[in-house]
């Protein structure tokens, strides 16, 4: 009868070991899977449009602005850009162009909310920080070309939409990040290889100056006339892609001053984010709290698994056999965190090491009210 009893309890013991083993391996897999497939760079040049296309999560970055420097062109810039996107349903922050000197708070990005079309400064996309930032309505249509043009002097910030002024702010002057740190120019996504733009680009020019509005309207119709991407010949022309070129996995910079555009084979991350506090870009939407659920009940049967089976081992007093574990599961957590700060499409998040800490503590509780606490003096007895 005692022999009965010590091979059941083995036998629990087992199960729970192989138990907690598998949840562990599954907590693994859903943690650190990439959420990028494929998991090649999903850009395409079109040689026959001189065109670039986006696929999320595509990426295409200079790594060297160095042609731009504020003190030499006093601030500054004109950017025109020509671009169909694919999708106007798609909502968040899906950037076309985005300039960044590693400070998310002083990044330049050009993207669109449905229609529309949208220049700022900053990182405060859903405008609860009401930063400044400039754009227009139905600048876009579905499937076809539009020349978006964004001019900074110190008259202001315009908004040109296919040679048209659509907006103007006297009162603000957009900036190109610039404190002497490298300035990188990325197309089609933002520095964290997470926010994927779908469309085509059919052209990209930086100049060191604004243009007038005279200018930009010439260009426009220019444009349209002759069926391609033009650019104004001047001095004061910084970066040009016509796309009409392309050198392996290169876009050769046509205003000959060696800023190549590098399209890497597969998604990256040009900055790298780890435990990013909860209310950093903090959006209240459907998918945010569907994460928060899943992690938070993604570690509940972690914790409660963990926890019995540390019960049937006897080998910790009880009162810190919940400790033992929780201190397991944030470690577990913690290391995953770290982990997808490395991985193409992954946040690494300090809510998620919270909500994962938190769930292994619900099923410490859920255990110790669904599972009778082991006597271990008349276990040890039995042995």
């Amino acid at each position: 009868m005692l022999f009965l009893k010590k091979n059941k309890k083995k036998t629990r013991h087992h199960a729970l070991t192989i138990l907690a083993l598998s949840i562990v391996v599954i907590v693994l897999f859903f943690g650190l899977r990439p959420k990028v497939w494929p998991i090649t760079n999903d850009i395409h040049w079109l040689p026959k449009k001189n065109a670039l296309r986006f696929i999320n999560p595509g990426i295409a970055y200079v790594d060297d602005v160095h042609s731009f420097n504020s003190k030499q062109h006093s601030g500054e810039f004109t950017i025109h850009v020509s671009v169909a996107a694919e999708s106007l349903r798609r909502r968040g922050f899906r950037p076309m162009l985005m300039m960044h000197d590693g400070d998310d708070r002083r990044q330049l990005t050009i993207w669109h909310w449905g229609s529309s079309v949208i220049a700022m400064n900053g990182d405060d996309y859903d405008n609860t920080r009401r930063w400044p930032r400039i754009s227009a309505k139905d600048a876009l249509t579905l499937g076809d070309a539009s020349f978006i043009t964004v001019t900074s002097s110190s008259i202001g910030t315009r908004l040109f939409i296919n040679g048209i002024l659509a907006k103007e702010n006297k009162n603000w002057r957009l900036t190109v990040p610039d404190d002497g740190k490298k300035l990188r120019l990325v197309l089609g996504n933002s520095v964290y290889g997470k926010h994927g733009w779908e469309g085509e680009m059919y052209g990209l020019a930086l100049y060191g100056k604004a243009l007038s509005s005279e200018k930009v309207k010439s260009l426009y119709e220019r444009s349209v006339r002759e069926s391609r991407f033009l650019h104004c010949a001047a001095e004061d022309l910084l970066l040009l892609f016509t796309f009409s070129e392309h050198e392996g996995h290169l876009i050769p910079d046509q205003s000959g001053r060696n800023q190549p555009l590098q399209l890497p084979p597969r998604p990256i991350q040009l900055k790298k984010a780890f435990l990013s506090a909860p209310w950093h870009n903090f959006n209240p939407n459907r998918s945010f709290f569907v994460d928060a659920i899943l992690n938070l009940i993604g570690f509940i049967p972690l914790g409660a698994v963990a926890y019995c089976w540390l019960r049937q081992s006897h080998s910790l007093p009880g009162k810190y056999e919940a400790a033992v574990i929780v201190v397991f599961c944030f470690s577990l957590s913690l290391s995953m965190e770290i982990l997808q700060g490395w991985l193409p499409g992954r946040s690494s998040s300090l809510l998620d090491l919270g909500l994962n800490t938190l769930g292994a503590w619900l099923g410490i509780l859920l255990a110790g009210w669904c599972v009778p606490a082991t006597d271990k003096s008349s276990g040890a007895s039995n042995y």
